[in-house]
């Protein structure tokens, strides 16, 4: 299965080579097909929902961490509202062509990798890696399509292929590097915590080839350039985010967070396989193909523990990574041995990311729970919310504001997705005593709560959702009785009591009408 030693260099030598390339990807591109058929059956990710939602306002005029406001910083709604553009432009869906979009530079990165790897293996084999791949960025993806974590992995496979070139020390047309280089460097973009990546890769380019020399080149400079870049915009254009919300957040966004060890055991499968590549790489002596990506995805896994929280989608590239890797040890393993044990390991993550997606878009479809919880809400918000009025949400998750003001066509009001400082003050009030620090914390928080609930409260919701379940997003089991907390406030006491509540479809999560004008 293995090719010969040609050096990479991402020129095909012949037409004839060309058209093998063009071929060993068209059942790769056959299963991305499948998959958007699979991932279009199925609502969108929330998170994903309000971004794309939201990035809309920036297009009018808004300003990031003024109109928008997260914890996040604000590529990502740059770049969604770079599609919500075009979706306008077009008059098509603005979903659809988000899920086109994402499916197009899948499509991209996965020819990338073919022609980047055609020195190394056949054609056969590529085919096989290139199918993996597909399922990892389609299907196995499940609820996470479309995340940041989702759009890396697809913006950082043609460099990390690069460096699997440079590793060999081979060589990528200049043009081709540099744009490699810029992909990766909007994908690393996307968090601070992803650094993690070119700081692994670059070392070991540098331990590979005995000095910094290999990592000095087009595709470093055309990465560490559009960093640069990104920074001198969000300066010059997202000023508020830098001087007003992400200094009061990061006082509070711990509450969204749990202790390393939780972390570690909820994904203690992905961390397992991260060692796995690592072991098998090391044991077939650190060869480039499979060692770029296994250190990749270690990077990543750094990054993923890094934020504290074990979302799945934190640890999504991570996974894909290592599977990654050891599909490609199992081509290029240097004793049938080790190729058993790549194949099997490979195989078991297989089984596993399949056995948790299955049942998670199938839920997520017109047929599972979460899908008739969702086109109920959606239902209900068309029936209470006239055309030109909107809704918000008084949760600790952006569920249940999205994706249901995304596909019930209804505004969401509210300058954030959820309530951001509503854990933090959960959990501190739940404590029997406060040092001075925490009881700072805890004014600082409930204050800008207040503030923020107030603006949103102006723009006159006719409806408000309140999650009231017993387990909360963030909160887990602590009691607290979110419209309660805020009544302290009079100012929005006085709004609040021209709201009636109405039976909900949704267990757990209240509903609440504006019963007249204000």
């Amino acid at each position: 299965m293995r090719a010969n030693s040609t050096k990479l260099t991402g020129i095909p030598p012949s037409t004839a080579t060309a058209w093998a390339g063009r071929v060993s990807v068209v059942p790769a591109l056959a299963v991305l097909a499948l998959g958007a058929l699979v991932q279009g059956l199925t609502y969108l990710n929330h998170d994903v929902a309000w971004v794309l939602d939201s990035s809309v306002r920036l297009l009018r005029g808004g300003t990031f961490g003024e109109d928008v406001v997260a914890a996040n910083p604000p590529l990502i709604w740059w770049l969604s509202a770079a599609v919500a553009g075009v979706a306008d432009l077009l008059g098509t869906d603005a979903i659809a062509t988000f899920r086109g979009t994402v499916l197009l530079l899948a499509a991209v990165a996965l020819v990338a990798v073919d022609r980047g790897l055609s020195g190394h293996f056949e054609r056969p084999a590529r085919s096989a890696l290139l199918v993996l791949l597909a399922l990892l960025l389609t299907i196995l993806v499940h609820r996470d399509f479309g995340q940041r974590e989702h759009l890396a992995i697809m913006l950082c496979l043609p460099w990390l292929t690069l460096a699997t070139a440079r590793a060999e020390g081979g060589t990528w047309r200049p043009r081709h590097a540099a744009l490699a280089g810029v992909a990766a460097g909007i994908g690393i973009a996307f968090k601070p915590h992803f650094l993690a990546v070119p700081a692994l890769i670059w070392t070991y380019l540098a331990l590979r080839r005995g000095g910094f020399r290999p990592v000095l080149t087009v595709e470093t400079a055309a990465l560490v350039a559009t960093g640069v870049v990104y920074l001198l915009t969000v300066w010059l254009f997202a000023a508020p985010y830098l001087t007003e919300v992400m200094p009061r957040i990061s006082q509070v966004y711990w509450g969204f967070g749990a202790p390393l060890s939780d972390v570690i055991m909820a994904r203690l499968p992905v961390v397992l396989f991260c060692a796995l590549a690592l072991g098998v790489c090391g044991a077939g002596g650190w060869r480039s193909a499979p060692t770029v990506p296994a250190l990749a995805a270690a990077g990543f896994l750094v990054a993923a523990l890094a934020q504290t929280k074990g979302y799945s989608y934190h640890f999504y590239p991570a996974l894909t990574l290592a599977l990654m890797s050891l599909a490609l040890a199992v081509l290029a393993a240097p004793s049938r041995r080790l190729g058993v044990l790549a194949a099997l390991s490979l195989g078991a993550g297989v089984v596993i990311a399949g056995l948790q997606a299955g049942p998670t878009l199938v839920n997520r479809s017109a047929a599972g729970t979460y899908g008739q919880r969702t086109a109920c809400l959606v239902d209900m918000v068309r029936a209470n919310v006239p055309a030109d009025a909107g809704f918000l949400a008084v949760s600790t998750h952006p569920y249940p504001g999205f994706p249901v003001a995304n596909y019930s066509d209804r505004a969401w009001i509210a300058a954030t997705n959820s309530r951001l400082f509503l854990p933090a003050i959960t959990r501190l009030r739940a404590l029997p005593t406060l040092t001075g620090e925490q009881a700072r914390v805890l004014e600082l928080a409930e204050t800008s709560e207040h503030a923020a609930m107030r603006r949103d409260m102006s723009h006159d919701p006719a409806l408000v959702f309140v999650d009231a379940r017993t387990v909360r997003h963030a909160v887990g089991r602590l009691a607290m009785d979110f419209i309660a907390f805020f009544r302290e406030d009079p100012e929005f006491a006085t709004l609040w009591a021209d709201y009636r509540e109405i039976p909900s479809c949704a267990p757990g999560i209240r509903a609440f009408r504006l019963a007249k004008e204000s």
